[in-house]
């Protein structure tokens, strides 16, 4: 009788560290996301090479290269130069409140600037997103999103999980992957006014979904009244790399339904830089303006 219940004090007190364990496995999780999260709303601006990868209609695999930027976040201002082909040597300068809110832009090509919308096609040509989204914002938003919809449906952990450690530009790092069981492809009807820019920002979702679901041509396309295919969130599986050192996530990957769509690697990270007083001018040294 005494070995059936030793049996038994001894499975009860496997069971007990099993489930301390996972709870504390779980709080990891969650923890390795907050510190992203609060490190990211904590920032006031990075300089950065980002390596982007995007699916673009009509190619195969993703295309992208590697762009130098520089980004303050308050208030917004952004400078990108773009380091490989085939966009090579063209730069960017934008400040929200200067230029009547446009960018200023000298093609690598050519020896004069031209000044453009930030959404303009010819700034945004074949590519995922405007230099409005330049630095870590807009994953904040996107994860905030997924972390009220997951802890709604109290699958948190479902959704969200730290598997392990990865090293990653000679960086240890968390690798936490998120998978939406719910993700699918719904409709939204666009109202008055409304563009691609606007309605990826409401309903959180990728802009080249818009692109690629329904037609849509560029960022300032007038969306008034359409019924277009959407998803429902963001992305249908994410994989971050969580520098240990910063908490920040220095490579994304998103998928959907037919694969990844993007990917983006940040190297010589570097955050709260100071910033010198005309570093965000056209005047400013080494600039090409």
């Amino acid at each position: 009788m005494k070995k059936v219940i030793l049996g038994v004090v001894s499975l009860a007190f496997v069971a007990v560290v099993f489930m301390s364990f996972q709870k504390e496995d779980e709080s990891q999780t969650r923890t390795i996301v907050n510190n992203m999260l609060t490190a990211i709303r904590t920032y006031k601006g990075a300089k950065f090479t980002m390596g982007n990868n995007e699916r673009i209609v009509g190619v195969k695999g993703l295309r992208g290269g590697n762009i130098y930027t520089k980004v303050q976040v308050s208030p917004l201002k952004v400078y990108m130069k773009m380091v490989t082909d085939p966009n090579k040597d063209t730069e960017i300068l934008y400040v929200p409140t200067e230029r009547d809110g446009k960018a200023l832009i000298k093609p690598g090509n050519l020896f004069f600037n031209v000044k453009l919308s930030p959404f303009n096609g010819q700034v945004t040509k074949e590519q995922h997103h405007s230099p409005v989204s330049a630095g870590f914002g807009l994953v904040v938003k996107i994860m905030d999103a997924a972390v009220k919809r997951a802890d709604a449906e109290k699958k948190f952990d479902e959704v969200f999980k730290y598997v392990g450690d990865v090293t990653y530009q000679n960086k240890s790092c968390y690798k936490v992957v998120i998978e939406d069981p719910t993700w699918a492809i719904t409709t939204y009807k666009a109202g008055k006014g409304e563009n691609m820019y606007s309605v990826s920002q409401k309903l959180l979702i990728p802009e080249y979904s818009l692109t690629e679901l329904n037609g849509v041509k560029n960022f300032e396309e007038d969306l008034s009244g359409r019924t277009l295919k959407v998803p429902t969130s963001y992305a249908k599986k994410t994989v971050f790399y969580i520098d240990k050192s910063n908490n920040f996530p220095i490579f994304q990957e998103m998928s959907d339904d037919k694969g990844v769509f993007e990917r983006y690697e940040f190297s010589n990270l570097i955050l709260n830089p100071t910033f010198a007083a005309d570093e965000f001018t056209e005047n400013f040294k080494g600039y090409g303006f």
